[in-house]
């Protein structure tokens, strides 16, 4: 009898200890959140001989001690009229979080581990990619009743792929490390007793949000609206009053792409939003670095620094292709930065909630445009985005998240555009990419944002925490011809090599191992 080619399931996991059921409003901060479940992933190499359904047990005890400390990961969203959202942990035995599992490793037409690593691990967002294996599968919505919190393993052979998605309304990149570093060692200390009792972690105490959610006395007419929309604050209040000017509103955040191409039946596919990967090797990135920090040696300018302003310049000219300069005259870009310690008093290190803002650099787009020495324009540009959030003020903030709860409607508000590039910058996920799980798992080697159940931006720029071996990989997301431009571009591919760009994985592989029986 032939085994089966895949075999998949899914287990509910209950936190280790009881929760005392609760409802609690998200802040307001992160009702302006996206409204996406987050994924991160992580890739971990085992021996043909690892037992498997022993790695997925360990894991299960390790989540339910992780849910038992962090129980926001075993609650569920709950919506109001407006659209503002809170979280209701149930009693048990509803309280908890869905494991899903599933094993590809017999079936020869999905890919190896090695031949992902060959690949450079392309798993951009769980569905044109083709490998929704990896995903969880139902995948949550942000809406009233559904998971917070989701994961999956998937069992490849010569090794595990590991996928968890949190729901961006109840966090920050703070829960997606905290669930990573702790899982893992409560997953070690799960293999290494070995049968053995262990000892179970005690609650968290819950995130005060209130500080994160001013009192409001009425909410805004719409006069009121229009009136806020011709000052000068970085965002635009929605009005529902005005559908067309809202969709104009939501539609122009990113600069478009310019598409010169002549073939007018291929414009659909040119401005599709799509994913690729770059890496920067150690000795690249040393050398980018070394270059851009060599102009002015007294100013201190970190890689990501340096790594932003060049692959905003590349981004912004691929944008424009050979059409005419018609971009505005104000280059913007915009990153999430963690508020935490510039409140006053700061919140602990330790709040799980989302505390975070949106802080914009602005440039005239001259300083975009190639310089003859091209270091030179490179520092200028690193110089700006050295200044993210140095003049950020605490009083705006508050009255950026009162004004968002006095919007007839939530979320309230959006970033006033056009932006170039949304950066995202995750090396705080190195802690997680790095934490030892134990046992057959041990560490991984690459970790992955894939987009899954959501949107693919028109630009945005995930910089992912250095992998073991140094090398430093990029995720950019924008429309397919500015990918096919950038990898077209000399001077991009001089300073980091493209790994890939969305396909489907399993079609070609197919193709691929097509051709090697044909040789």
């Amino acid at each position: 009898m032939q085994p089966r080619l895949h075999t998949s399931g899914v287990t509910f996991v209950q936190p280790a200890r009881p929760i005392k059921p609760i409802q609690f409003s998200c802040s307001a901060i992160e009702n302006l959140c996206a409204r996406v479940h987050h994924s991160v992933s992580l890739f971990f190499p085992i021996r043909s001989s690892a037992n498997v359904e022993q790695i997925f047990y360990d894991l299960k005890q390790g989540l339910s001690f992780v849910l038992g400390e962090m129980p926001i990961l075993a609650g569920t969203l709950r919506q109001s009229e407006r659209g503002d959202f809170s979280v209701e942990i149930l009693p048990a035995p509803h309280a908890g979080a869905y494991f899903h599992f599933s094993d590809t490793s017999n079936d020869p037409r999905f890919p190896s581990f090695s031949e992902l690593q060959k690949c450079g691990f392309p798993y951009v967002d769980g569905d044109l990619d083709g490998l929704k294996e990896f995903r969880p599968d139902p995948f949550p919505t942000n809406e009233d009743g559904q998971p917070i919190f989701v994961t999956k393993i998937c069992h490849v052979r010569g090794g595990i792929v590991w996928t968890a998605s949190i729901s961006h309304l109840v966090s920050d990149l703070a829960l997606g490390t905290a669930l990573m570093v702790n899982w893992a060692k409560y997953t070690k200390q799960v293999t290494e007793a070995a049968g053995k009792p262990v000892a179970i972690p005690r609650q968290f105490p819950w995130p005060d949000r209130k500080r994160l959610l001013p009192t409001v006395k009425s909410m805004f007419e719409i006069e009121e609206i229009g009136a806020l929309n011709k000052t000068s604050k970085p965002y635009t209040v929605i009005d529902p009053t005005d559908p067309i000017k809202m969709v104009d509103d939501i539609a122009n955040i990113f600069v478009k792409a310019h598409v010169t191409e002549a073939n007018p039946d291929q414009l659909e596919y040119f401005l599709e939003p799509s994913s690729g990967i770059w890496r920067f090797t150690p000795s690249k990135l040393s050398a980018l670095v070394g270059a851009v920090r060599r102009v002015e040696p007294s100013v201190k300018l970190s890689h990501v620094d340096v790594v932003t302003a060049f692959i905003w310049q590349r981004l912004s000219l691929a944008k424009r292709g050979n059409g005419p300069r018609n971009e505005p005259q104000t280059a913007q870009i915009v990153t999430a930065i963690n508020v935490r310690n510039k409140l006053n008093p700061p919140l602990p290190a330790t709040f799980l909630g989302a505390c975070v803002d949106l802080v914009m650099v602005g440039v005239d787009r001259d300083i975009l445009e190639p310089q003859k020495d091209q270091w030179k324009g490179i520092s200028e540009i690193a110089k700006r985005v050295r200044e993210f959030g140095t003049a950020w003020n605490e009083a705006d903030y508050m009255e950026m998240l009162e004004i968002s709860l006095r919007t007839p409607m939530s979320p309230g508000l959006v970033p006033k555009g056009p932006i170039d590039l949304l950066v995202t910058e995750h090396s705080l996920g190195g802690i997680g990419l790095r934490a030892d799980w134990g046992g057959e798992l041990g560490c991984s080697v690459a970790l992955r944002e894939p987009y899954i159940g959501r949107e693919t931006p028109r630009g945005e720029v995930i910089i992912l925490p250095k992998q073991p071996n140094g090398d430093l990989d990029v995720i950019i997301s924008a429309e397919e011809i500015v990918l096919e431009r950038l990898m077209a571009d000399v001077e991009m591919s001089t300073v980091c090599k493209n790994v890939c760009v969305r396909h489907n994985v399993l079609e070609s592989f197919a193709s691929m191992a097509m051709k090697k029986a044909k040789l």
